[in-house]
């Protein structure tokens, strides 16, 4: 199970995914403590943008915030997010349990680092400064839209492949493959509907005027 609450941007202004941004507020795993990669007593918040699908400079902008005792599925839970031109803060429950803190003193151009020139297959792509028009926040100093969704599986590495997961992320098939293991996964599911719910108590939005 991923329980997500994230943003998106309005207008793609400086282009396709990830270049106009993407704020992930809080993710998490259904999977319990003993998960190996972070379970339902993580969750996590970050930024993603790059110029390029190839090249998205998450890991400079993502952290996370583990909860000591119990898990985050057990009660309800506040995630904040603090965004304006100078700095963006990701927190749960209190300001001092950030899973990011990070403050915009330079360029995203810049603080990625990304080189001139990379290979796709056996063309060379040259990259250029999506954001060069943009303020120091670019890509995020647009208008974006809060998704509350909740995802079972994914191919994209979040859950990685291991002896556990019964699916395998470059499978043709991974959809059909995870239906055809249920025996295997399905009784570890809580059997009380509310229990593996993704449970809304409130959504709350102020601007800086």
């Amino acid at each position: 199970m991923w329980p997500a609450i994230w943003m998106l941007p309005v207008d793609n202004k400086y282009g396709p995914w990830p270049a106009s941004g993407e704020i992930d507020i809080m993710e998490s795993r259904g999977n319990g403590p003993q998960y190996i990669k972070q379970g339902s007593n993580y969750v996590r918040g970050s930024l993603n943008w790059g110029p390029t699908m190839l090249l998205n400079a998450v890991a400079k902008t993502t952290g996370w915030w583990k909860l000591r005792r119990g898990t985050y599925d057990q009660d309800f839970h506040t995630y904040t997010l603090e965004w304006t031109e100078d700095f963006v803060r990701i927190s749960v429950d209190s300001r001092l349990h950030h899973m990011l803190d990070f403050k915009i003193k330079q360029p995203f151009w810049k603080r990625g680092d990304f080189p001139g020139v990379i290979r796709n297959g056996t063309d060379d792509i040259v990259l250029s400064n999506p954001w060069e028009d943009g303020s120091k926040a670019a890509p995020f100093d647009q208008r974006f839209y809060l998704i509350l969704s909740f995802g079972i599986g994914g191919t994209n590495g979040w859950f990685p492949d291991d002896e556990g997961k019964p699916w395998l992320d470059g499978s043709q098939t991974a959809p059909k493959d995870f239906l055809q293991a249920k025996d295997k996964w399905y009784p570890t599911w809580p059997q009380n509907v509310e229990d593996r719910s993704f449970v809304i108590d409130s959504v709350k939005m102020w601007q800086q005027c």
